[in-house]
């Protein structure tokens, strides 16, 4: 066999190979970034109340496929804000804490196509909070100097995915209160964006 004719046959068998690869499912494991605003609320005492107040998010994913199913991870750094007022007096003041969040959800993919799939998803979040600004609301500061740094959550949401974009709505809520002598249990909905680049 002359040269010609091996190179040809290498040719034809690396083409085919790369066909079949690239007609072979993709990879399980993706990851990306993700962002969004979250929509809060931080119940207080029975002096104050407590509405929801707009904050944002963003950081990391990475989602592990199987079939209809998939885990996904998260590490965000998140900014939160609830609005309180006193009920003697009126008007409010914002408070904010800030925080690093990993979430952890189980999901599945109603609708799954090869460029849209819609999905259902629930787990938990742990959060470890950075820094809180309640000096604001003097009643309430030495309070929230007594908050446990760490909290658990639990999310449920829905979401949909074009290509490599992902929109997402969720419901998160508190597990625990933020101390065991202060009845507060965190709420927020959000609203995220993503991107897968893997």
């Amino acid at each position: 066999m002359n040269m010609n004719k091996l190179l040809l046959l290498t040719t034809i068998f690396l083409l085919g190979l790369a066909s079949k690869i690239n007609a072979q499912s993709p990879l399980p494991i993706h990851i990306g970034i993700k962002g969004g605003s979250n929509y809060s609320e931080l119940p207080v005492s029975d002096d104050f109340s407590s509405k929801y107040a707009i904050g944002y998010f963003g950081g990391a994913m990475a989602r592990f496929d199987f079939k209809r199913f998939y885990i996904q991870n998260e590490l965000l750094y998140s900014e939160k804000s609830s609005k309180i007022e006193k009920t003697t007096i009126s008007g409010s003041k914002n408070a904010k804490w800030r925080s690093l969040e990993m979430p952890l959800v189980i999901g599945y993919k109603v609708i799954d196509l090869s460029a849209l799939n819609v999905r259902v998803f629930a787990g938990g979040i742990y959060s470890y909070v950075l820094d809180e600004n309640f000096s604001s609301v003097n009643q309430l500061k030495d309070s929230y100097t007594k908050f446990d740094k760490s909290n658990i959550s639990y999310q449920v949401g829905a979401g949909v995915e074009v290509l490599k974009f992902t929109v997402d709505l969720t419901y998160q809520g508190g597990l625990n209160n933020v101390n065991k002598n202060f009845s507060s249990k965190p709420n927020s909905f959000t609203v995220g964006v993503g991107y897968f680049f893997l």
